[in-house]
C-alpha cells in the first residue's frame, strides 16, 4: 500500500471538501466523512489534520503542514479571509487540478520525444565502442580516407562525453548559486531574474496576473475593502511575493493613488489589469471584473503551455530525426566507399 498523498488525490480531496462545506456540513465533519474513502495511510493523515484544528490552527496552516504547495495554501488563506472557504476549497481543488492535467499532458506530449532520444543516445554509444572502431581498422588497411560525414561524426561522438560532463557541471553550478544565492534574495528579485530567462517573463507575467486578479476578487466578493485586501496580501505567509506586493499596493494606496495606477507602477503584471480595474471600479463591480478576467487570462496561459509543448516537440522530432539520418549517413557512405574502391 502506497505511504504517499498524491497530488491527485490532494486535488481531489480539496474539491470534495469544499463540496462538503457547501452542502453545509462543518468543515471537521466534512473532513471526517472524506477521510472513510481514503486509504489507511491518507485516513490518519486527515484524522490528524482534524486534531491540529481543534488546536486553533487555521486550515490553511494545516494544509502548510501536509505539503500542499504554498499557492494553494495562500489560497485557501484569502479564502478564509473573505469568509468564502467552500468556494475557495473548490478553486484551489480545481486550480491544483488544471495544473496537474497540464504537467501530465506535457509529459505525455514530452515522452516519445524523450524515449527516441535515449534510443539515440544507446545506438551511438554501440557506433562509437563497436562499429566504427571496425571501419576504421578496415579502412586504414586499405588505406581508405573515411567520407567527410562520417569523420564530422566520429568526431561528434568524441567529444560528447566531455559536452555532457559540461552539461552536469553547468547543473551543479545552477543547483548551487539557487542554494546558496537565488533562493535568499528577496520575492521580486527572484522574479526580476526569472523574468530575464527568454520565454520565461510571459508565462511569470500571465501566471501573476491570474493569481493576483483571481484572489483579490474573491477578497472584494467577500465584502473587504481594497486597502485591507492588500493588508491580506501582505499578511499571509505562503506566498512571498505577494506578501512584499500586498506592502507596496498598500504604500501607493496611502500615497491617494488608485489601485489601476499602483498595478501600472508595479509593473508585474500584464497592462491590460489596469483598464479591468479601472472599469469596474467606475461601474462598481469591480470583484466581477476581476474575476472573469482572471478566468480568461488562466485560458490564455493554458492556451500557450500547449503551444508552446506543440512547438518544442516538431522541433525535437526534427532534431532526432536528422541526427538518426546523419548516422545513417555516416555509416553507409564508407559502406559504399568500400564497394567503389574494390571495384
Amino acid at each position: 500500500m502506497s505511504k504517499k498523498w498524491r497530488k491527485e488525490e490532494k486535488a481531489d480531496f480539496l474539491l470534495k471538501a469544499g463540496e462538503l462545506l457547501d452542502q453545509g456540513y462543518p468543515l471537521h465533519l466534512a473532513l471526517q466523512l472524506l477521510s472513510w474513502e481514503q486509504s489507511y495511510f491518507v485516513k490518519e493523515k486527515i484524522l490528524h489534520m482534524i486534531e491540529v484544528l481543534r488546536t486553533g490552527s487555521s486550515f490553511h496552516e494545516v494544509l502548510d503542514r501536509y505539503d500542499f504547495p504554498p499557492d494553494i495554501s495562500a489560497y485557501v488563506f484569502f479564502a478564509e479571509q473573505s469568509g468564502s472557504l467552500p468556494e475557495g476549497l473548490k478553486g484551489s481543488g480545481g486550480l491544483f487540478k488544471k495544473r496537474l492535467h497540464t504537467l501530465t499532458t506535457v509529459r505525455r506530449m514530452l515522452r516519445y520525444p524523450l524515449l527516441l532520444l535515449w534510443v539515440l543516445v544507446m545506438i551511438a554509444i554501440l557506433m562509437i565502442h563497436f562499429l566504427f572502431p571496425s571501419f576504421q581498422q578496415l579502412f586504414q588497411s586499405l588505406d581508405i580516407e573515411f567520407p567527410f560525414l562520417t569523420k564530422l561524426m566520429i568526431q561528434m561522438f568524441q567529444y560528447s562525453p566531455y559536452i555532457l560532463v559540461i552539461l552536469l557541471l553547468l547543473l551543479a553550478a545552477g543547483f548551487v548559486y539557487y542554494m546558496m544565492t537565488f533562493r535568499h534574495y528577496a520575492p521580486q528579485k527572484q522574479c526580476r531574474l526569472i523574468s530575464r530567462i527568454p520565454f520565461a517573463s510571459t508565462y511569470l507575467q500571465l501566471f501573476l496576473t491570474y493569481y493576483f486578479s483571481l484572489q483579490f476578487s474573491s477578497m472584494l466578493k467577500g465584502g473587504i475593502s481594497i486597502y485591507d485586501a492588500c493588508q491580506v496580501l501582505e499578511k499571509q505567509q505562503h506566498f512571498p511575493f505577494f506578501q512584499a506586493e500586498g506592502h507596496d499596493l498598500k504604500r501607493m494606496l496611502k500615497d491617494g493613488k488608485p489601485l489601476y495606477e499602483a498595478i501600472e507602477i508595479s509593473g508585474w503584471y500584464r497592462r491590460d489589469m489596469k483598464y479591468v480595474i479601472k472599469h469596474g471600479q467606475a461601474a462598481g463591480k469591480l470583484e466581477d471584473d476581476l474575476y472573469f478576467y482572471s478566468d480568461r487570462v488562466m485560458k490564455m496561459l493554458e492556451t500557450k503551455v500547449k503551444k508552446t509543448v506543440m512547438t518544442l516537440q516538431p522541433i525535437m522530432f526534427l532534431f532526432i530525426g536528422s541526427i538518426i539520418l546523419a548516422m545513417f549517413l555516416s555509416v553507409f557512405l564508407p559502406m559504399f566507399q568500400l564497394m567503389t574502391s574494390i571495384q
